[in-house]
């Protein structure tokens, strides 16, 4: 992508245009916060690699009856014992480990998609304020024409003696006004443009216009098909990753209730007779299962919390979700009496009205009038679609992220 020296640079046509699937692959490569997620699932392996080794050999050196006093003062007088030993634990432990690992590491997986889904739901989000703002700048470059003919319209009636010269300075000012309009557009755009780049972890703004038309509204499945979706939710998945590593957890409190054997076995020399013999340990500790029974009952405790809490936030998303899809609705409603009724009654009227102005049959104040509507009404119809695009990036969120990008094609105008 050619970097844009102006944002007069990005309307021009030898610049690529950014599309929302380019910047989501961006994105997917250079988001740090992503790029750091590969370190948590490689520890998870390492976790999981960690539970699954037995219990290692030990080997030990005991030396004892030397230094002392007597026949005892030096070493000949000395015992020493050369012993290996392991600790020999039940294969359910190990099972149980290595079960709890794996749990981690699902929810290490649920935390990443999360972290995805946040990302490129606020990537998705600054490229439809990008767009807005290209076609918020779009309206009042418009803006600035439409006053600038009404200028002219003035000031011909002005100089045949039809109108005074306070209805050319009325037109003045709404033009002034309509430049202003356009010089804040201008850095709201800019603004807009850096912070979609640093999304993906770039300091400037290296592409060109941002590809997308807002008004292209996509149409919407039934609500019992989205609110079946949400299943795919990684915080609801989370919970039932929680449960899973409860289970685990208990199941390795379980297995812990056998007791763990260290048996031991090696060679004494007695350097007094200098003499050889067998020594052989088992050692077993007493009371495991009482020790282990509050961690089984913590884990069972923890697990039916999170299946309630998991049911209280899959009802809440349901809720939110009903909320967002009412919303949805209502912007599409919004937009087709916009296109239906709304603007075409309104050019209706500015038409008539600025023919009528020119010879006299309409005031100034009534052409005012009818040009400030239309152009209102213009950007009330930008706002519904923008909000349009907003809450359906709500919507992929709450189900999961099953995308709906922009479409490309441009946007025309009012």
């Amino acid at each position: 992508m050619a970097t844009p020296q102006s944002y007069a640079q990005d309307d021009s046509d030898d610049v690529p245009q950014l599309t929302l699937p380019q910047a989501a692959a961006l994105v997917l490569e250079r988001n740090p916060h992503l790029q750091s997620a590969q370190f948590g699932r490689n520890a998870a392996e390492a976790r999981l690699s960690a539970a699954s080794m037995e219990p290692q050999w030990s080997v030990s050196l005991d030396v004892e009856d030397f230094l002392g006093t007597g026949p005892l003062s030096g070493l000949d007088g000395s015992e020493s014992t050369l012993r290996l030993s392991r600790i020999f634990q039940p294969d359910e432990a190990r099972t149980g480990r290595m079960a709890v690992a794996s749990a981690i590491g699902g929810q290490t997986d649920n935390l990443f998609e999360a972290e995805r889904l946040d990302v490129l739901s606020l990537l998705a989000k600054r490229f439809v304020n990008v767009v807005y703002e290209q076609e918020t700048l779009r309206l009042s470059e418009q803006s600035v024409k439409v006053w600038g003919a009404a200028r002219a319209l003035a000031l011909t009636r002005e100089r045949a003696g039809a109108a005074p010269a306070v209805d050319r300075l009325r037109t003045e000012i709404r033009v002034a006004n309509a430049n202003l309009a356009v010089e804040d557009t201008e850095h709201e755009l800019k603004a807009a443009r850096m912070l979609l780049a640093a999304t993906w972890g770039s300091s400037t703004p290296d592409f060109g216009r941002a590809g997308g038309s807002l008004c292209s509204l996509s149409g919407l499945p039934p609500f019992e098909v989205l609110a079946a979706r949400i299943a795919q939710n990684p915080d609801l998945l989370r919970f039932a990753t929680e449960q899973r590593i409860q289970a685990a957890e208990s199941q390795l409190a379980s297995a812990r209730q056998r007791p763990d054997w260290s048996l031991s076995a090696g060679v004494r020399h007695d350097a007094l007779n200098d003499e050889q013999s067998l020594v052989f340990s088992v050692s077993v500790p007493l009371g495991a299962k009482s020790r282990v029974e509050p961690s089984r009952r913590q884990a069972d405790a923890l697990a039916s919390q999170s299946a309630l809490q998991e049911e209280a936030f899959e009802m809440e998303v349901h809720a939110r979700l009903y909320d967002i899809y009412q919303e949805v609705l209502h912007t599409v409603h919004e937009v087709e009496v916009f296109d239906s009724e709304i603007l075409p009654k309104a050019r209706a009227i500015r038409n008539e009205i600025e023919e009528g102005y020119s010879v006299g049959r309409f005031s100034h104040a009534a052409l005012l009038s009818a040009e400030s509507e239309l152009l209102a009404a213009a950007g009330a119809r930008l706002d519904a679609c923008a909000d349009h695009h907003r809450l359906l990036i709500d919507i992929e969120r709450l189900t999961g992220g099953d995308s709906t990008w922009l479409t490309t094609d441009g946007e025309g105008t009012p």
